[in-house]
């Protein structure tokens, strides 16, 4: 009994999740380390890319079921978001600002647009911290921040990947976000109250 209650703790969920984000980020930053050179599509920027997507979904996908989990699964997509944006900025940009600028006007047209990436970890790193500080306002906020915030999210990852990813993973990467985006609509379907039969003496 005590072994169960240990694994069904929230104290072991966080340092199996713990576990494998070390590990993941550990890959990362090998790969980075034993090869530093300076490269677009280096692995070890595109593997923590991935990695954070793959954390952002399945937070994503548990949100509506497991709170715990959910918070957990996204506080560790932001420390891996933060991992990525160092490994890219060195790797990609060699350090300089004015090179990842340029990188995003050649890629989107405008180098203006290094301020929604800017706004991604802002956004996100927002709302990690209202959930680990106040989860209650967290969870009762109104509907249209949460709205506003998931959506701002979502569309940066679907242009980041689908659009303008690496072409050898956009179908998995669509493919996940499709099956989100099912869960996501079935779990609104769920909640919806069925229409009640009129009382006998009220039907036409």
């Amino acid at each position: 009994m005590t072994l169960r209650r240990a694994i069904h703790s929230p104290i072991f969920a966080f340092l199996v999740l713990l576990a494998i984000w070390a590990a993941a980020i550990g890959v990362c930053v090998s790969l980075a380390v034993r090869d530093p050179r300076q490269e677009l599509r280096h692995p070890a920027i595109t593997g923590s890319a991935a990695a954070t997507v793959g954390w952002m979904i399945l937070a994503w996908a548990t949100m509506r079921f497991a709170d715990r989990l959910a918070r957990l699964l996204w506080t560790f997509g932001l420390a891996t978001l933060f991992v990525h944006l160092v490994l890219a900025f060195g790797l990609a940009h060699g350090w300089s600002h004015e090179a990842a600028v340029e990188h995003v006007r050649t890629v989107g047209g405008s180098g203006a647009g290094i301020v929604v990436n800017y706004l991604f970890a802002l956004a996100w790193a927002v709302d990690v911290v209202w959930w680990w500080v106040n989860p209650i306002t967290h969870a009762n906020r109104p509907r249209w921040i949460a709205v506003t915030v998931h959506g701002f999210l979502a569309f940066v990852v679907v242009n980041a990947t689908v659009i303008f990813g690496p072409a050898e993973r956009r179908v998995v990467y669509a493919v996940g976000l499709f099956m989100l985006a099912a869960i996501a609509w079935r779990k609104s379907d769920e909640g919806k109250t069925p229409p009640q039969p009129l009382p006998q003496g009220e039907r036409g």
